[in-house]
């Protein structure tokens, strides 16, 4: 008998005579287990979505109901087993880290609101129309101590541009001017939380060669810094920085690339001073990485979660549990290492972005049942997911620098 509520049927004869019943039997569920993930209608957001989103259409422009994708099609468990199933509807969820820029909108619509719509009308204040025309601006990274030129605004290049990252350029030197007029503070390094969506927002509700963004920041040792994908007029794919600092590391002495594509990041790059100072989350795991920060193994590694968990959720609500400190949802070294690299690496490889997008999604809303200890693992090619009932099992997982907990189907065995 495999655990879980089963039915069992008994039939008696007695001559012509034959009388038959139908009753529950159950085994206790296991200690650890192996979770079958499965598409499954989120009707509370779906309404949720229908009432809020900036988009009339959002759900049907994202295929409506996914039912096939990678953390659907790699393990399936017998259907009668419905202790283990855990079912994530991932159009719904994509609403999570889209919906950031409907909450920065509406809380700060200055800085948010006010800055995407402008790109389009007349704002009537000369010094911002003057900006939108190219004929001044500031230009200045924030913080800077010196004029490091940021860039110019050119409202018809940016709007005809055929790459995220031409368009990128464009927009972001004009948010930098926008904060140094409009806000008491000017732009600040450590928001790309509030830069990520606005820039995502700007370039898809503004451009006209159909360029598709999603953008989210990542927390680094002494300033942000964020990632941005995109979907080019051609229908290429790519992966760039998007940094607000005063001298930015993706800065070279002969290339003012403003948003580099990963590789050429001075962050990946052991001969760019920015290396030594600054220690990236998309280097863990890394042959290349130095110890240059005061950070341990468990650390780093937990700051690599986050760096891809944010891509589904870069605004979590006071006291909610966040990818990367959740102290009940561990991902495997393996599986964590193999994320980043797919992220490191996205430019050179063929893995869609799709792909990682629906595993951060599975990965947020795991870390919010934290009435459930969560293990994942494998990787993102064919990712397992477990439950188990030992807290310290989970602290194991997070702690497992030599990768002893790789092959997590072992331990579930051990926990049957």
């Amino acid at each position: 008998m495999t655990p879980g509520e089963q039915e069992f049927t008994a039939t008696a004869s007695s001559g012509s005579n034959q009388a038959q019943d139908t009753a529950p039997a159950v085994k206790p569920t296991p200690g650890n287990y192996k979770v079958d993930v499965i598409p499954a209608r989120n009707e509370k957001m779906r309404e949720e979505i229908s009432q809020n989103s900036i988009q009339d259409n959002y759900i049907e422009e994202r295929g409506g109901f996914v039912t096939s994708d990678v953390v659907f099609d790699t393990y399936s468990s017998h259907e009668q087993l419905g202790f283990n199933k855990f079912g994530i509807d991932l159009v719904a969820y994509e609403w999570r880290h889209d919906n950031d820029y409907t909450s920065l909108a509406e809380a700060q619509p200055t800085e948010v609101k006010n800055f995407v719509d402008s790109i389009g009308t007349d704002t009537g204040n000369p010094e911002i129309e003057a900006i939108k025309s190219g004929e001044q601006g500031i230009s200045k990274y924030p913080n800077a101590s010196g004029r490091r030129d940021g860039g110019s605004f050119q409202l018809d290049e940016f709007r005809n541009a055929e790459t995220v990252g031409e368009a990128l350029d464009w927009v972001h030197p004009y948010l930098f001017n926008w904060q140094i007029i409009r806000t008491d503070k000017g732009p600040v390094s450590t928001e790309d939380a509030l830069y990520a969506p606005t820039l995502e927002r700007a370039i898809e509700q503004n451009t006209n060669q159909g360029l598709e963004v999603h953008a989210w920041d990542v927390e680094t040792l002494g300033h942000g810094t964020g990632l941005m994908y995109g979907k080019n007029a051609d229908g290429s794919e790519e992966l760039r920085f998007m940094e607000t600092v005063a001298s930015p590391v993706t800065a070279t002495a002969d290339d003012q690339q403003l948003h580099p594509l990963i590789e050429d990041s001075g962050y990946l790059d052991p001969a760019n001073d920015g290396f030594q100072e600054y220690w990236h989350p998309l280097r863990f795991g890394w042959e290349k990485d130095e110890d240059t920060s005061p950070l341990g193994f468990e650390d780093k590694k937990r700051s690599a979660v986050s760096a891809f968990g944010g891509m589904s959720n870069s605004l979590h609500a006071e006291n909610n549990p966040v990818p990367g400190a959740s102290d009940t949802v561990a991902p495997t070294t393996e599986y964590v290492v193999d994320f980043t690299e797919k992220l490191r690496n996205f430019n050179q490889n063929d893995i869609k972005f799709e792909t990682l997008y629906n595993q951060s999604k599975v990965l947020e809303k795991m870390v919010m049942d934290e009435d459930t200890n969560h293990i994942i693992y494998g990787k993102t090619e064919n990712p397992q997911y477990a439950v188990v009932a030992d807290d310290s099992l989970v602290e194991g997982v997070w702690e497992d620098r030599s990768g002893e907990y790789d092959d997590f189907s072992q331990q579930i065995l051990a926990g049957a």
